[in-house]
């Protein structure tokens, strides 16, 4: 399976170089026979909403390559904040 690791921080500082980062992974993915690729959350322990900006990124982008997201970890404060933001059902896992 494809995995990506989410860092400890994701603040509107640090989203850019997340996002990059990704980007860069995706670019340099073999062709995959596993159309799922997992996000790790477990690391990210300070952030804001733009951690969700992230994590929406990286579903638009696997989405136009034809894979599907799945978070791994995902914390309670950052799953309640999507609740707040009503982005939680983008994120919940197929």
């Amino acid at each position: 399976m494809n995995t990506f690791s989410l860092p400890a921080k994701i603040t509107h500082q640090e989203a850019q170089g997340v996002l990059a980062r990704f980007q860069d992974r995706l670019n340099n993915l073999k062709a995959a026979q596993d159309k799922t690729f997992e996000i790790d959350a477990s690391a990210l322990t300070v952030f804001n909403s733009s951690a969700l900006a992230v994590l929406l990124g990286l579903k638009r982008e696997l989405q136009m390559k034809g894979l599907e997201m799945k978070v791994q970890h995902l914390s309670e404060p950052l799953q309640n904040l999507a609740k707040v933001y009503g982005v939680d059902h983008f994120l919940a896992n197929p």
